[in-house]
């Protein structure tokens, strides 16, 4: 029997992170008498809003949750994954956890058995997918949720980006320095986080000019840098490991829970593929695309756009990021953007966790 009053949030992470993590703010921030579950995985650190309740992802309380939930939220496919079976008075809710492009979505194109059942069962089984744009519209349509409501109305996590106060900024980058063990002495921070690539098993900044880096941001933005270097999801049970060997002024963020936040502290970025830059780009701050692997990647995996047609530079050789930053030019960025954001149809605006939890209540209320 569904509780009446039961919320579970998902995701794929196991942390506190992303769209489920913002909703379930405003959630909180509304005090609506509803039931908050978080479904934890082995390594979850948090912390979590002590009004939450917690189950074990794959255990027997998670699947008795899951079934008894009115509303179940999730940003991947999880519940797809764990064969979670969804009763006919239920809503499940898909956020997603990329944004923009870069690259396509992983599986959604291809015949395998896997992504196969994955499309059948995401397709069948969620109620609505929630898009921050007509191009997200587009993609999830042909991917895998071809015949499910795709309600426009933005994600909950770029909320945070909206956020221009100094306040929130100096509550932030407190609650990540300490985190991380880091001493604010003013300096500056570049946040280099590459995405997965299969063909490609180097390790992060491997292939990077780390003092020529360093030297080209303070030479163009001023200040003394530092770099912030946060692995893809799959691979930061081995970060430690890959990043011992760098400079003091490197710093492993792969076990920082949430992304946004490392965005908010963050003066610029530097990725390869990755879609965290797509929201990124709502701060307005510098970002450049880095990969030694473009042809490979393009081969394997694809892209959704030209490069041309982003506010970003490729950059394929260490000469040609060190140029790229050399010339940046925040004017020409700053108009890019907004004919990026244009071009997909983006209506991120700083209030989507309000408008996601008006259809919850909705969704509760029925």
């Amino acid at each position: 029997m569904v509780d009446e009053s039961s919320v579970v949030f998902i995701t794929m992470q196991g942390e506190y992170t992303c769209n489920p993590k913002y909703i379930a703010e405003e959630i909180l921030r509304r005090r609506l008498p509803y039931t908050l579950t978080w479904v934890q995985r082995g390594h979850s650190i948090g912390p979590f809003p002590p009004e939450f309740q917690f189950v074990k992802h794959n255990s027997a309380d998670y699947f008795r949750s899951v079934a008894r939930a009115k509303v179940v939220i999730q940003n991947s496919h999880v519940l797809q994954r764990s064969d979670a079976q969804k009763g006919s008075s239920q809503y499940w809710l898909q956020t997603w956890h990329g944004s923009l492009g870069l690259k396509k979505l992983e599986g959604a194109g291809g015949d395998h058995r896997f992504y196969k059942r994955m499309r059948k069962l995401d397709n069948t089984q969620t109620d609505f997918i929630l898009t921050n744009s007509t191009f997200e519209d587009a993609v999830f349509t042909n991917t895998y949720w071809p015949d499910v409501p795709k309600p426009m109305l933005g994600h909950a996590r770029n909320d945070i980006l909206f956020d221009k106060s100094q306040n929130t900024a100096d509550v932030l980058r407190k609650k990540v320095l300490d985190r991380l063990g880091i001493a604010d002495s003013g300096q500056k921070f570049l946040l280099y986080a590459p995405t997965h690539d299969d063909n490609d098993g180097s390790v992060p900044l491997s292939g990077v000019d780390i003092s020529g880096l360093r030297s080209a941001l303070a030479e163009r933005f001023g200040g003394t840098w530092e770099i912030l270097v946060r692995t893809h999801h799959s691979n930061k049970r081995v970060s430690d490991a890959q990043l011992a060997g760098l400079p003091r002024y490197c710093h492993n963020a792969s076990f920082y829970p949430d992304m946004q936040e490392l965005l908010v502290v963050a003066d610029t970025g530097i990725t390869d593929y990755s879609s965290w830059i797509c929201d990124y780009i709502h701060t307005g701050k510098p970002s450049f695309l880095f990969s030694t692997n473009l042809e490979g990647y393009a081969q394997q995996r694809g892209f959704y756009h030209d490069f041309a047609d982003t506010p970003f530079t490729m950059a394929t050789t260490n000469r040609e990021l060190l140029a790229n930053i050399e010339r940046f030019d925040q004017g020409l960025y700053d108009r890019k953007i907004a004919e990026f954001l244009e071009m997909c149809g983006s209506i991120d605006d700083g209030a989507s966790a309000s408008r996601i939890v008006d259809k919850i209540e909705d969704l509760m209320a029925s």
